[in-house]
């Protein structure tokens, strides 16, 4: 190994160690403002220390996508010593104490009978079904079956376009082309094939490799007696998948005289 790598390799230990000693920091302010003694404590343990008790705290918040006063009597930006953490009249904090309590129960009186239980067994936590939202997340596709319903498609386009943007990346939401083609097919079967149509050219638009999204617009197509835009969508659902039986298919009953 060179003097030089030795030198870069010291340097990086050195920022490694001065990046933690900033996160100690600036941790410290915070720690700092949460007392000694925590009084009506009706779920978590008696004697919970500072720390395990802030590090609950962050994981709630980071399970809800939300900041302490969410749960607790006190304002953005101001410091948690100015905070009432006692009041219960949050209607959100009463909900916290029930979570809490249903997934107390869920991992140590219904998990531990899973058979064949192991040692890294699932158990479940707030992140399980938030997925950082403070309402238990529900499916993109049931979100924007709601909004066609109410809104119209050409709004449920927009929400959609909206959570893509926020959420993308992450875990809140499926955005696979899946989503989308269930909820066309979804829609097709309600008997709404022209919102099914809008839906699948949106998902052929932000999932071009989509070849499901081409076949069941083709399908739809078909079932409308529009032979040449369900033949043309069949062509592209095997440009996209050479092997696709059914769409092979489809497209020899079209071509035949």
């Amino acid at each position: 190994m060179s003097a030089q790598t030795d030198h870069r390799i010291s340097k990086w230990e050195r920022i490694i160690v001065l990046l933690g000693f900033s996160l100690i920091f600036c941790a410290m302010p915070l720690f700092s403002q949460i007392p000694d003694q925590f009084k009506n404590l009706q779920v978590l343990p008696q004697e919970i220390g500072k720390r395990e008790l802030l590090d609950t705290m962050k994981k709630f918040t980071n399970a809800l996508g939300v900041r302490c006063q969410f749960c607790h009597i006190g304002e953005e930006g101001k410091p948690l010593t100015t905070f009432d953490f006692v009041s219960d009249e949050k209607p959100t904090k009463q909900t916290a104490r029930v979570m809490i309590r249903m997934v107390r129960v869920i991992n140590t009186e219904h998990l531990t009978k899973v058979a064949n239980k192991s040692a890294n067994s699932v158990q479940v936590s707030c992140m399980t079904c938030h997925h950082g939202e403070n309402r238990p997340a529900r499916t993109l596709e049931d979100i924007l079956a709601e909004v066609i319903s109410t809104r119209g498609v050409q709004e449920a386009i927009q929400e959609y376009k909206s959570l893509r943007e926020k959420y993308y990346g992450g875990f809140t939401y499926d955005f696979r082309d899946s989503v989308l083609n269930r909820l066309a097919q979804r829609l097709d079967g309600a008997g709404k094939s022209d919102d099914a149509i809008v839906i699948l050219k949106v998902n052929a638009q932000v999932n071009p490799n989509s070849a499901m999204a081409y076949f069941f617009l083709g399908e739809i197509y078909l079932a409308k007696g529009e032979k040449a835009l369900a033949l043309e969508n069949y062509k592209k659902t095997l440009s996209l998948e050479p092997d696709n039986p059914f769409a092979k298919q489809k497209i020899d009953e079209l071509n035949k005289p």
